[in-house]
């Protein structure tokens, strides 16, 4: 299993959380999604043949284009 972290600062709301939640857990792959408002971040498990960019790419869908790959 891998995981990756992102930072998403322009989530306020649980609105945010479901959307993005929604658009990363439908990624192929994917196995879990922790979106944590409080920090504004969202920790993603995959089966490691998920790449960055198309997780990126799903919250972007989920209309968050503010972005960034927390290492």
């Amino acid at each position: 299993m891998a995981v990756e972290q992102f930072r998403v600062p322009e989530m306020s709301c649980q609105h945010c959380v479901r959307a993005v939640t929604k658009e990363v857990s439908a990624v192929p792959g994917v196995q879990n999604v922790q979106v944590e408002l409080s920090n504004k971040t969202v920790r993603v498990e995959h089966d490691g043949n998920t790449n960055v960019s198309t997780l990126i790419h799903a919250i972007n869908e989920a209309g968050y284009t503010d972005v960034s790959v927390l290492v």
